[in-house]
């Protein structure tokens, strides 16, 4: 693997982790047009293409999340009470959106093993472009941090579990989720983003122990790992702007037809590898 490499798939994951077009889907199939990569040395790429997507939602959400920080302490100070706080209620409505993913962990090794499917992959894409033609239809909600039931956050949280499965956008289904439960279209992309700190942190984390495990593999030069990160961070801000452009116009068009395209595509290969 080296710097050119690493900074394609770095573009790749910064504007498709951001965009609802699925990354998981992209990396697996732009790896296998690269050819398999050594095992160790993908996984510690993924882990670093993660953190340049970490900072790039940081920067574009220093606002919202340094307010959640404070706001975090100061929640704590008053002994966990809400007291009608918009702040802490967003804070909340976060916690009920990860708690559906606490049931996903035992099984993220089962699940990793399908994840390099053409057929499963294009699949997905076909049922994100539905989504987000679904999307398209739906009316303007109401719902912001100030009277977003709590129920509705955890709705979020049960329709981001799907999204471990290749070709189903994170984005593209908490955004879903969001606009269907009534939230307003600038607070369902502004509660998507923030919720992606944390999954990104926990899907690193969980990562570092397979990274560990193969250490001895890894043999690629840490400038290449930077290339990717930066790759990946200028990408991923480039995404987050556009998908606000794109949500605040409710036009979901050019994404739609994007995954439908790729997604018959790959279905296609996927029939033909099985000889169908």
């Amino acid at each position: 693997m080296n710097a050119l490499q690493a900074m394609v798939l770095g573009v790749v994951q910064g504007l498709t982790e951001f965009l609802p077009v699925s990354s998981s889907g992209h990396l697996a199939l732009l790896g296998g047009l690269f050819g398999r990569l050594d095992e160790g040395n993908y996984l510690l790429l993924s882990v670093w293409l993660h953190l340049g997507t970490l900072f790039s939602v940081l920067i574009a959400m220093r606002r919202d999340i340094g307010a959640l920080f404070v706001e975090l302490f100061r929640w704590m100070a008053a002994g966990f009470r809400v007291e009608r706080k918009p702040r802490r209620r967003f804070l909340v409505l976060l916690l009920f959106a990860l708690l559906p993913l606490v049931v996903l962990v035992p099984f993220r090794n089962i699940l990793e093993k399908i994840m390099d499917s053409p057929l499963l992959i294009g699949s997905m894409l076909l049922v994100t472009a539905f989504l987000l033609h679904g999307a398209e239809k739906l009316p303007k909600g109401r719902k912001n941090e100030t009277n977003t039931p709590y129920l509705d956050g955890f709705m979020v949280g049960v329709f981001q579990c799907f999204a471990i499965l290749p070709g189903l956008s994170r984005t593209g289904t908490t955004l879903v989720a969001g606009l269907s439960r009534g939230f307003t279209r600038d607070f369902a992309v502004r509660f998507s983003l923030v919720l992606s700190v944390p999954v990104i942190l926990a899907w690193d984390f969980l990562r570092m122990g397979q990274v560990a495990a193969q250490t001895e593999q890894v043999e690629v030069a840490t400038s290449v790992y930077v290339a990717g990160v930066l790759a990946a961070m200028v990408s991923g801000l480039f995404a987050i702007r556009l998908l606000r452009t794109m949500v605040r116009r409710g036009n979901f068009r050019p994404f739609v037809l994007y995954c439908a395209a790729v997604g018959t595509v790959t279905v296609l290969m996927g029939l033909a590898q099985v000889g169908i």
